[in-house]
C-alpha cells in the first residue's frame, strides 16, 4: 500500500476534528468494522471489529483476539483529532468598505503568522430545527474549497515586519470572506452560505460549531523528498499510523484498540477529552461483555499497555540552542520516546524499556526526547490516561518541526516506521 499517497488523500478529508473522525468511521465501515451505540446492548465475538463515536469528534475502535478464551490484557493506541487553528464565533460578520471579514477566536496554540495568506476553508457542525426540542437535527459541513484567507499588511505600510511584531486575533487574524456587490448587506451572509452548502433553509439554522482550516494539500519535499510537509501532522500523522496498524494487524490474543481523543489543545477537559470517564467507562464495558475475559476490570489492569502517540519536537538546525544538549531526535533518524522527570509525559522506565524493545522488534531506530532543562515543554494524552486508568504508558511520537504552524514538517522515514511499529505492537503474542 502507498501508505504517503493514502495519507495525503486522508488528510484532505480530515479537517476539523468532527471531520477526522467521520474520515475514519468511513475507513473502518470499509474494513467491515462494526459500529456500536452506547445507548445499546453490545455482543461481541471473538476476531470481531467494532467501533464507536460516543461524540462526533471522538472515536474507539477495537479488534478482538481469535482465541475462544482471551486470556490477555488490552494493547491501546491513543492519540488526538483536534489542531490549534481559529473557531469562528457566533454574528461572525463585519464589513468595512464592502469587504467582508469574519470574527474568530483563537483555539489552542497556532503559530499566527503562518495563517497570513494562505488558502483558507470552514468545516464542522451546524444545529438545524426538529420535531424534538431537546434533540435539534446535527449536520457535518465542509465547504472543502478555499473561500477565506488572512492578508498580510504590505511592508511598506509595515516596516517594522521583518523584526517581529505582536499580532492580536481580534485585529490582524479576522479572515476575508466576500466583497459586497450591488445591494448586498454582510448580516448573515456566513449563515447563508453555510445553508446553500448544507442544502437548507437559513431559518432553520438555530447554531453553528464551525472552524477555520489551511486547505492546501500535504506534499513530499527535500532533495531526495524525504520530508513530509502537510496542515495538521500534530496530531493526525499518529492518528493515521494508530488507524492503518488497527485495521492491518491480525492477533490471537486479547483485545487492540485505538482511543482518538478531541481536544487535547486545549487541556482535554471535555466529555470528549482524555481528561474525562468516557474512556475507561467504554473499556469497563467492552470488557464486560467479551467472552473469556475477567468480569473484574480492575484485575486487568496491570496487563494493559497504552501508547501515547503524539508530535515530538525535532532538532531544528537553525535554533540548536532550543534543544537538550543530549537529547536532540532528528528527523528521520528514528521514532521518539517522550521523556519528562516532572511527568509532563507518562513514561517510565519499564515502558521506555519496553518499547526499545518493540522497536528492536520492528527492525526500526528510536530515540528519546527531553526538554531543555530551562525551556519547559508541552503536556500529552499520557499523563491524563494514567490519570484514570492505572495502566502502563509510553509517550512516543514523530520528531517534527514547525509544530502548530500551518504546515508542518516530518521525516517520511519515521512516518513509515511508526506505521510498522505500531502494527508490530498489535500482533505481538506474549
Amino acid at each position: 500500500m502507498d501508505y504517503i499517497s493514502d495519507f495525503f488523500g486522508f488528510m484532505k478529508k480530515a479537517t476539523t476534528a468532527v471531520q477526522t473522525v467521520d474520515a475514519i468511521r468511513r475507513r473502518l465501515d470499509a474494513e467491515g468494522f462494526i459500529e456500536l451505540n452506547m445507548t445499546e446492548p453490545w455482543m461481541l465475538d471473538s476476531m470481531g471489529k467494532y467501533y464507536l463515536a460516543p461524540y462526533p469528534s471522538m472515536l474507539v475502535g477495537f479488534t478482538i483476539g481469535s482465541n475462544q478464551y482471551l486470556t490477555k490484557g488490552v494493547k491501546m493506541i491513543a492519540a488526538h483529532t483536534d489542531n490549534p487553528g481559529f473557531r469562528v464565533k457566533p454574528n461572525p460578520e463585519t464589513d468595512s468598505e464592502g469587504l467582508v471579514t469574519l470574527n474568530v477566536e483563537r483555539y489552542g496554540g497556532p503559530i499566527l503568522n503562518t495563517w497570513f495568506d494562505r488558502p483558507l476553508s470552514i468545516a464542522g457542525r451546524i444545529a438545524v430545527k426538529s420535531d424534538k426540542v431537546l434533540k435539534p437535527k446535527v449536520i457535518h459541513l465542509d465547504f472543502e474549497r478555499p473561500i477565506l484567507i488572512i492578508p498580510n499588511l504590505a511592508i511598506h505600510m509595515n516596516r517594522e515586519a521583518n523584526k517581529g511584531v505582536e499580532l492580536k486575533v481580534q485585529k490582524e487574524m479576522q479572515p476575508l470572506l466576500s466583497q459586497l456587490i450591488e445591494d448586498e448587506i454582510k448580516d448573515n451572509y456566513l449563515l447563508d452560505l453555510v445553508a446553500k452548502e448544507a442544502g437548507g433553509s437559513r431559518e432553520d439554522i438555530l447554531d453553528m460549531d464551525l472552524n477555520v482550516y489551511c486547505c492546501e494539500e500535504g506534499m513530499l519535499v527535500g532533495a531526495r523528498e524525504e520530508f513530509i510537509s502537510c496542515p495538521r501532522i500534530d496530531d493526525l500523522s499518529m492518528v493515521y499510523a494508530a488507524m492503518e496498524a488497527l485495521i492491518g494487524s491480525k492477533h490471537k490474543d486479547g483485545i487492540n484498540m485505538v482511543a482518538f481523543m478531541d481536544n487535547e489543545e486545549i487541556g482535554s477537559t471535555t466529555r470528549q477529552g482524555a481528561d474525562s470517564m468516557m474512556l475507561s467507562t467504554i473499556l469497563e464495558r467492552i470488557l464486560m461483555v467479551t467472552p473469556g475475559i475477567e468480569k473484574e476490570f480492575t484485575s486487568q489492569m496491570m496487563d494493559f499497555f497504552v501508547i501515547s502517540a503524539d508530535g515530538a519536537h525535532g532538532f531544528h538546525p537553525n535554533y540548536s540552542e532550543k534543544n537538550d544538549i543530549t537529547n536532540k531526535p532528528v528527523m528521520n533518524k528514528g521514532i521518539t520516546i517522550k521523556i519528562s522527570g516532572n511527568r509532563s509525559y507518562a513514561s517510565e522506565v519499564e515502558t521506555i524499556a519496553a518499547f526499545q524493545q518493540l522497536c528492536d522488534r520492528a527492525g526500526v531506530k528510536y530515540q528519546k526526547f527531553t526538554n531543555h532543562s530551562d525551556q519547559p515543554g508541552g503536556k500529552t494524552l499520557g499523563p491524563l490516561l494514567s490519570k484514570y486508568l492505572p495502566v502502563h504508558v509510553v509517550d512516543v511520537g514523530v520528531p517534527m518541526l514547525a509544530m502548530h504552524s500551518t504546515r508542518e514538517l516530518m521525516g517520511k522515514q519515521d512516518f513509515l516506521d511508526s506505521i510498522k511499529i505500531f502494527k508490530i505492537f498489535f500482533q505481538l503474542e506474549e
